[in-house]
């Protein structure tokens, strides 16, 4: 018997081997760029004038930070990303207990319909949007102009919080669907059991919701908003298709792009890209901490 449990806790090194090349990649496609990144974000490189020199400094960093487009950027990023995530969320729950209440046939051909935008892809809805939103030929203006809402057309992209409100709404359109189906998907592991036992118990429907049902797809909804998080994070298709370069609608993958393409400054975009992970990092860290404060505490 102890041979068998000796033989059992010996390292299986087949399975390594096999994997390894595929690990190698993978290590190389990460560390390779990350190495590079760190030379030009540490090298006097600030406006991509001159060459790079040896030695590592921090001129890159300074400059970033009293860069005021910079700051501008992470604003846009951090207030895009929370904004649209909560929204979502929110939007995608209220929708799932909708078709939750509806039959199999129906729910199937709404669902089928609702995840149309989530199909489209981000470059496509960013510029019909902008056709929409067009002061002078959009749709919505066209509409609201018939119905005698508004009397002239209305600049939505006008400044920068109509820019930021624009690409807002855009991704609410589009990625709602998205949340919905994952809510649904929880809903539908909420055992009957229990919300019949909290009925018979004189609890209401709101009591049910709140008290049995959020409790039970909460950690589900915690993983789908993180995801969704760090997703919007990284948005890069909504800002550039519809604004460009305009520092007023940038995102901070735009304004690395920005840097390093079209202005020419690699070590200034790497450091960039090096302060964007640690902006990442410290928002996805503090949302985490807020939306598992349920979990810590008596549920909700």
């Amino acid at each position: 018997m102890s041979r068998k449990i000796l033989q059992h806790r010996m390292f299986v090194w087949q399975p390594w081997v096999l994997l390894a090349p595929s690990l190698l990649t993978l290590m190389a496609l990460v560390l390779v760029p990350f190495i590079q990144t760190l030379h030009l974000a540490f090298s006097h490189d600030p406006h991509g004038f001159v060459p790079a020199q040896t030695g590592a400094t921090l001129e890159n960093f300074w400059i970033m930070m009293g860069d005021s487009s910079w700051w501008r950027s992470v604003r846009t990023t951090v207030i895009f990303a929370l904004g649209s995530v909560v929204v979502e969320t929110v939007l995608g729950v209220g929708f799932a207990v909708i078709l939750q209440k509806l039959n199999t046939v129906i729910r199937g051909i709404v669902l089928a319909v609702m995840l149309l935008p989530w199909a489209v892809p981000g470059v496509v809805a960013a510029r019909l949007w902008s056709w929409m939103l067009n002061e002078q030929y959009g749709v919505i203006n066209a509409v609201l102009l018939e119905s005698g809402l508004i009397k002239h057309g209305v600049a939505w992209t006008a400044g920068p919080n109509g820019m930021l409100a624009t690409m807002i709404v855009v991704d609410i359109w589009q990625a709602t669907p998205f949340m919905t189906l994952l809510a649904l998907a929880g809903l539908q592991t909420v055992p009957t059991d229990a919300l019949e036992a909290a009925l018979m118990d004189g609890a209401t429907h709101w009591q049910c919701f709140r008290y049995v049902t959020m409790p039970l797809i909460w950690p589900m909804l915690t993983v789908a908003a993180l995801f969704r998080l760090l997703d919007a994070l990284r948005m890069f298709d909504l800002s550039s298709v519809l604004y460009g370069v305009d520092m007023n609608g940038m995102t901070l993958s735009v304004f690395i792009h920005t840097q390093i393409v079209q202005l020419g400054a690699p070590g200034y975009g790497a450091a960039a890209a090096l302060a964007t992970l640690g902006v990442i990092t410290l928002t996805v860290v503090l949302f985490w901490r807020c939306i598992t404060l349920p979990q810590r505490r008596e549920p909700f």
